[in-house]
């Protein structure tokens, strides 16, 4: 039996670990720093390490896509390396959807506000440290142009703390909140070993090349 060990980034924690229980994952599940989250570059090194430190899976499942241009170049030096064909998690949350992703929207699930929360600009942290209205001021430019928030609803965690948290953002930016389901479709694909087009499969030897993402939207690789 194939022997096969996944990495992923810690935004795609619960879709993940309930998509392995429902179809019977048996490999090893691992899941990065968050602080890579932010640091595409130090995240491509970090999955490098761990493919060229691989002494028995047979298969390595990458489930970070193509987020920040963190898997480009990532040589499969030591087995078959596979990962979703999508632009970043947002992507990978909404697949088996057939939704069209909003362009210029803010989305947000529980493992984003998470991640909100402990970053510097979390409108809570700046509301205490210098006061609603300049707070709000500089929010403001920070979002400026941005005022759609959905909520991807992967029926995974409580979407209500969700709408709570970002409320206050959104009233200060005049914007408004929406809701999207969230099947995490690709992430069944790879985890039950049904390797379609939805996954990039690179042999071992091979490398991820752009041409993976040629055409994929929203984002654009170049």
């Amino acid at each position: 039996m194939t022997k096969k060990i996944v990495y992923s980034c810690q935004s795609l924690k619960n879709e993940l670990l309930l998509t392995a229980k429902e179809v019977g994952f048996e490999g090893e599940i691992h899941f990065l720093d968050v602080s890579l989250h932010s640091n595409p570059q130090k995240m491509h090194q970090v999955l490098q390490q761990h493919v060229d430190e691989n002494t028995d899976a047979d298969e390595i499942l990458i489930c970070v896509s193509g987020c920040g241009k963190s898997t480009l170049g990532l040589k499969a030096t030591t087995a078959d390396v596979l990962l979703p064909r999508t632009m970043d998690c947002i992507d990978i949350l909404l697949s088996g959807t057939g939704i069209n992703r909003p362009q210029g929207s803010i989305f947000m699930t529980k493992s984003w506000m998470e991640f909100s929360k402990a970053s510097t600009i979390c409108h809570e942290k700046m509301i205490r440290e210098r006061g609603y209205d300049a707070a709000a001021e500089t929010l403001r430019k920070l979002y400026k142009g941005f005022t759609d928030f959905y909520i991807i609803d992967t029926g995974t965690y409580d979407t209500k703390a969700v709408e709570e948290y970002i409320t206050p953002l959104v009233k200060i930016l005049d914007g408004n909140i929406k809701y999207l389901p969230g099947k995490y479709g690709v992430l069944k694909k790879l985890l039950s070993g049904n390797y379609d087009h939805d996954i990039i499969h690179i042999a071992k030897g091979s490398s991820v090349d752009i041409s993976e993402f040629a055409g994929l939207c929203p984002a654009v690789i170049k």
